[in-house]
């Protein structure tokens, strides 16, 4: 009986009143059970816990991305709306550009993409992300041509200035025409002439101006001439003024149209105080009366 005894265990319940004390005689290896199942509870539970702190960290990094992209798409959808809103510019700018090559008479072909109708409709069913980088793409392949075409305007405009600067416009002075442009009896010889230029007749001292920007080619006295300016306004356009009272340019000097250049006299062959003014392109003189009333 003793032997028994040694592998067990004894729990007794002795009650408060005379009852008879509750004995309970258990096997040791139900201790050990109970042991193991406490311990495996234990770890259990350390388990557990260590999943929830995982778990509510996990949570909280969930909700840190969920708010990043939310942040993101809020980005992303007002870069799209940038994009569309820099298509519209650009194609304004496409259409100034049509305006300015009307204004220059530039006929090349200045083909207008339409750009934003076109990424709007092969942009249908795309991402906002994917809408946004596709405009800014071709924004980026657009943009090149766009400047080299706005630079060919540009220099275009640059170049008909310049024409418009060379080219004789307006009186060179006050007074009245005495002598057209084209045959006529000569007033000192009195034989058939052929006039090259225009006399303008006034009081010596009148003021001469320039009729067109250029450089100052000849400013001295020459023979028949007198007193005689030429003036190099390039593209083929050069301006004579003959017979003056004063110089008050020189050779080589750059002259801008209404500058001063001398004053009216009677110097060289005349027969009064006037302005002998002539055009001449590319060196054959034309009639200055259309130059004149442009």
């Amino acid at each position: 009986m003793q032997g028994k005894d040694k592998n067990k265990f004894t729990i007794m319940v002795i009650p408060h009143n005379q009852d008879s004390p509750l004995v309970f005689k258990l096997p040791i290896t139900f201790l050990q059970i109970i042991g193991v199942l406490l311990l495996g509870v234990i770890m259990l539970s350390i388990g557990f816990a260590t999943k929830y702190v995982e778990l509510v960290k996990s949570l909280d990094e969930l909700e840190t991305l969920r708010q990043e992209n939310i942040a993101k798409s809020a980005q992303i959808e007002l870069l799209a709306q940038e994009a569309e809103i820099l298509l519209e510019k650009f194609e304004e700018l496409k259409k100034l550009e049509e305006k300015l090559r009307g204004f220059t008479n530039d006929e090349s072909n200045a083909e207008t993409n339409q750009l934003r109708d076109y990424l709007f409709a092969t942009n249908r069913g795309l991402t906002t992300l994917d809408r946004a980088n596709r405009s800014l793409v071709h924004i980026n392949e657009n943009i090149q041509e766009q400047k080299g075409s706005m630079e060919s305007i540009i220099s275009n405009i640059e170049e008909q200035n310049r024409l418009l600067n060379a080219t004789p416009r307006g009186w060179p002075t006050s007074g009245r025409i005495t002598s057209p442009f084209g045959n006529r009896r000569h007033p000192i010889t009195g034989g058939r002439d052929f006039h090259t230029g225009i006399d303008i007749a006034n009081s010596t001292g009148t003021p001469i101006y320039a009729t067109a920007h250029g450089t100052v080619a000849i400013a001295s006295y020459k023979g028949g001439w007198g007193n005689l300016v030429v003036i190099e306004h390039g593209y083929g356009f050069t301006t004579y003024y003959a017979h003056l009272s004063r110089i008050v340019v020189r050779p080589n000097q750059e002259v801008s149209r209404g500058q001063l250049i001398g004053y009216m006299g009677s110097t060289g062959s005349s027969t009064g105080p006037h302005l002998h003014y002539e055009v001449r392109v590319r060196g054959n003189p034309v009639n200055p009366r259309p130059y004149m009333n442009k």
